[in-house]
């Protein structure tokens, strides 16, 4: 099994906030910074994995949800 590694910088995120998809509020994923992009993953590896991506938080969670929900309906 590979693992994902993230060795970035963590972002603190209000869970809490308004216009915080229900997923992430439930779920509450990590989120990193690299550079100019945001990161947002739950889970240990590429098989079982959440991952959404953006240029600011906002936008790293809202692909975090859509990935979820892609997972979630298989």
């Amino acid at each position: 099994m590979e693992r994902l590694s993230l060795e970035k910088e963590t972002v603190h995120i209000d869970y809490t906030g308004e216009g915080i998809p229900e997923s992430v509020k439930n779920f509450r994923p990590s989120v990193f910074r690299d550079g100019d992009m945001y990161h947002c993953i739950l889970g240990c590896d590429k098989e079982t994995a959440v991952f959404g991506s953006g240029a600011s938080v906002e936008e790293a969670l809202l692909e975090w949800d859509h990935a979820y929900q892609d997972k979630t309906r298989k």
